[in-house]
């Protein structure tokens, strides 16, 4: 069948394509991720609440880091490459990481609200996190929650 007759078969009767031949007309269902050892394994109701997803403490490490790494190369740039697409694309998922550790930590709300804080504070001003005070809430979190933090 020649690229004419597809497109005049399509266009006479739309709906004799077959839809199970179509990749958009099965169900999206999600995969799931490799689940993180140190993750509880439901989410459960916490003091009054039920957080959206569980919360661990490593994983609001992982996603605290990973903001870093991403906002310390936009400051590591030259001032005439920081508007580009690239610097863009950096922030906005510098941004997805910031709230990843904020819905990661629900369990403790001073670290959660100092996530959300620094997150929006940066997202409004442009105003870089205070690394240090995030880490310190972290460390009581860690001693608090693991007898033997990695190191």
């Amino acid at each position: 069948m020649t690229d004419a007759e597809k497109t005049d078969a399509a266009t006479a009767d739309p709906g004799a394509n077959n839809a199970a031949d179509s990749p958009t007309s099965a169900p999206l269902t999600p995969t799931l991720k490799k689940p993180c050892p140190n993750c509880p394994p439901l989410v459960v109701p916490r003091r009054g609440y039920t957080p959206a997803r569980p919360s661990c403490v490593a994983c609001v490490e992982k996603h605290l880091g990973a903001a870093y790494v991403l906002l310390a190369e936009i400051n590591d740039m030259p001032d005439d490459r920081r508007a580009e697409p690239t610097s863009l694309s950096r922030r906005i998922r510098a941004i997805g990481h910031l709230f990843e550790a904020e819905d990661e930590s629900q369990e403790w709300p001073e670290l959660h609200n100092a996530i959300r804080n620094a997150r929006r504070t940066y997202q409004i001003v442009g105003k870089i996190p205070d690394w240090e005070a995030l880490a310190a809430v972290m460390k009581a979190i860690i001693t608090n929650v693991s007898p033997s933090p990695v190191g």
